[in-house]
């Protein structure tokens, strides 16, 4: 379990098959441990993000017969929590590994975050590069990854940015690596990662 501590005994806690079950196991398990590597990766990202920022536990989804897909630690720019704000995320699922910026929940800010992304969306398409792996994982099943996101696109970003008009689904984009990937990977390497999602990172979260 080199690099960021996470190993195939984390990952099988997906397997568990009851939901309760399952439930307890990755917030009592696993949960601790993506809160640790917060910890962690805290004053990186602030440099990363050019702001401080809090780290926030993910919470986990009860429904009635239905287990907990992934869990997540969050950090967003206030102590409060993340819902309604830009937020950058490491999330783990049965098979993977994700670095994220998303948006979830309603807040007086989502209007002024689609202002702002509808702006830049021709600079955030000519970014290339780190864009390139992107994916969408708004309501994303997690089975198969969903396709790379056609970031290169304007006509992409402007449709992110319908989706975080007040009321609208929300933002979810990301970098994944698979679970034998994840095991390599260092603290340097996941915070490169982040740099690379920081230009969407501040449009959102620098938007008035």
């Amino acid at each position: 379990m080199a690099g960021l501590g996470l190993g195939p005994p984390d990952f099988a806690l997906f397997e568990l098959g009851d939901p309760d079950e399952r439930a307890r196991a990755l917030e009592e398990e696993l949960q601790p441990k993506l809160l640790a590597l917060g910890a962690q990766c805290s004053s990186g990202l602030a440099r990363v993000a050019g702001k401080e920022l809090f780290v926030h536990p993910g919470k986990l989804p009860r429904r009635r017969n239905a287990a907990p897909e992934e869990v997540l630690v969050a950090f967003s720019d206030s102590p409060k929590g993340y819902r309604g704000l830009a937020f950058l995320a490491v999330v783990m699922t049965r098979e993977h590994l994700h670095a994220r910026v998303g948006v979830r929940g309603d807040s007086p800010r989502r209007a002024g975050m689609q202002r702002a992304l509808e702006r830049e969306a021709t600079n955030l398409a000519r970014k290339g590069k780190p864009f390139r792996k992107l994916r969408e994982f708004l309501d994303w099943n997690h089975e198969e990854l969903p396709e790379l996101a056609p970031a290169h696109s304007t006509a992409f970003w402007l449709e992110m940015g319908e989706a975080l008009a007040p009321g609208g689904a929300g933002l979810d984009l990301g970098i994944a690596w698979t679970q034998e990937e994840a095991r390599s990977i260092a603290l340097g390497d996941l915070l490169g990662v982040f740099r690379d999602l920081a230009p969407l990172y501040k449009v959102l979260a620098n938007a008035e």
